[in-house]
């Protein structure tokens, strides 16, 4: 098996089986009980935190923990903005449907929500979303890298200009896809920053939020007030230990995932050179994009037909963002202007650090073989 979606999920750490023996021998009480085996969860807790926060360089946040990804964006964007009469919001137009769905919702209840349109690439302007902002603007969201192409914005650029505009907008980033692959950003003017375990090698229900000390936000699930008030409900302690392992394993990795990563991407779009009608979604340099995600589009192919024809080869791909692969076309295609004959045959591949070169040029070259197959049949 080739595995190429890792930007959908990945495979968990070997290490992670430690983590849950020994979570299942002395660290599974509830770590909100008073006796001392809870309280050294509740520490052992707290590390996680603190692990975490220094992967991401946030020495002004704190962190508290949800269930992933979605559930920490929909907090945020949600119950992060004061929703005060005449406020109005400012998104990205390319954004993860959990936060794009959110300022939906937000529209639909009469709050304005100006879409700032990215480029063919899926990059958003530090300048377009500075204009949208005014002295009403509650919260500006913009991802850190897209899911579906690998663009990367500089959010730390962006959220300076959004504050040198206007001091009090709270500015919020989906960092989903860029944690612990991208190298840590300046973190000052970032009020919000969302992550999930699962998309680096731990396990899936787990998520965290971290956000500026004194930055509002009440919580989305209400009871019984665990995560700092703003997380009821008990806490997945063996997943907040497993986001943990994961962090550390990239951070004591460094450079060598990045470089790992970057080696792979240029290995696989190096054995497809040759390939006719070929379209590079994800921007080609390196600050504008990430090294684990390679969207590319075949005119002339279907690219739901090159995922199955792939998959009975044992190599697995996706032709876009995992949440929407049952909602048809998609929307990422729409926000950056594709014509319907790219956007039919894009698909993303996507790398972790486990994967080979070996792996990256297989896939490439059976992916030639089979468009030009699937090309002599679909033209005839």
């Amino acid at each position: 098996m080739i595995y190429l979606d890792n930007a959908a999920t990945t495979k968990p750490l070997p290490g992670i089986k430690d983590v849950y023996s020994e979570y299942a021998q002395s660290l599974w009480q509830n770590p909100s009980a008073l006796y001392a085996p809870a309280t050294e969860v509740q520490r052992r807790m707290d590390e996680a935190r603190t692990v975490l926060l220094n992967a991401f360089g946030g020495t002004g946040h704190k962190c508290f923990f949800t269930g992933g990804g979605t559930e920490g964006a929909n907090t945020v964007v949600l119950r992060g903005a004061r929703l005060k009469k005449g406020m109005n919001y400012v998104c990205g137009g390319a954004e993860h449907p959990c936060v794009e769905e959110s300022f939906k919702w937000l529209e639909g209840q009469g709050y304005p929500v100006t879409w700032v349109r990215p480029d063919a690439h899926g990059v958003v302007s530090a300048e377009d979303v500075a204009g949208a902002v005014d002295e009403s603007t509650a919260l500006v969201s913009v991802m850190h890298v897209n899911n579906e192409t690998g663009a990367k914005n500089d959010i730390a650029g962006i959220a300076a200009r959004v504050k040198a505009k206007n001091p009090q907008t709270l500015f919020y980033s989906d960092g989903v896809q860029a944690f612990l692959r991208e190298n840590a950003v300046d973190t000052s003017n970032i009020d919000y920053y969302t992550v999930s375990a699962h998309k680096v090698h731990a396990i899936k229900g787990a998520g965290a939020v971290f956000c500026g000390k004194s930055t509002p936000l009440k919580p989305f699930l209400l009871g019984g007030g665990q995560e700092y008030t703003l997380r009821s409900g008990t806490q997945n302690t063996l997943g907040a230990f497993c986001f943990e392992k994961s962090a550390d394993y990239f951070m004591q990795e460094g450079t060598r995932v990045g470089e790992t990563l970057e080696a792979l991407r240029q290995a696989f779009i190096g054995a497809l050179d040759g390939v006719e009608e070929m379209h590079l979604i994800t921007p080609a340099e390196r600050e504008r994009r990430c090294s684990h995600i390679v969207n590319v589009a075949f005119e002339g192919v279907n690219g739901e037909t090159l995922l199955h024809a792939l998959e009975a080869k044992g190599i697995y791909i996706s032709t876009g963002s995992a949440c929407s692969s049952k909602k048809g076309k998609s929307r990422i295609a729409k926000a950056l202007g594709m014509r319907e004959e790219v956007a039919a045959g894009a698909v993303r591949v996507s790398f972790s650090p486990f994967n080979t070169e070996d792996e990256a040029i297989a896939a490439a070259a059976e992916m030639k073989k089979n468009i030009a197959q699937l090309r002599r049949f679909m033209r005839k």
